[in-house]
């Protein structure tokens, strides 16, 4: 009776856990199989922002490992890629499915964004006298 119980459980187990691996179009007369699934120009740009997002970190931790004037260009390609995420960021938010690394690559490029805009005015000497 147990080997009995636990075929069945199997079963029906194995049977909500299988399915297919490809989409499947069904016509009136026969199946086919879908050569490729639809791709969004907003899946590709939200792909591109988190992409960018993470060259973008890794300049940065490349500005850890230089010191002096040699830390700028490290900054610069950060800050151009941060750039980029932040406006394939901007498209990507019209994908369905991939929203999540649009919202990466947007909110990485516009934090950095927000911060260099706070920082650009306190350009002068905070010690100089009025």
């Amino acid at each position: 009776m147990k080997k009995i119980i636990f075929l069945l459980f199997t079963f029906f187990s194995i049977q909500n856990f299988s399915y297919a691996a490809f989409p499947i179009v069904e016509n009136c007369n026969s199946i086919t199989v879908a050569n490729e699934l639809p791709v969004e120009v907003g899946d590709k740009a939200a792909k591109l922002s988190m992409i960018f997002a993470g060259i973008a970190i890794f300049f940065n931790l490349l500005v850890f490992l230089s010191s002096g004037w040699g830390a700028l260009l490290p900054i610069f390609f950060a800050g151009v890629f941060y750039l980029l995420a932040f406006i394939f960021g901007l498209f990507g938010l019209r994908s369905n499915s991939k929203r999540w690394q649009a919202f990466i690559g947007f909110f990485s490029g516009l934090l950095v964004l927000l911060v260099l805009a706070i920082s650009a005015g306190s350009t002068r000497d905070p010690n100089a006298k009025d």
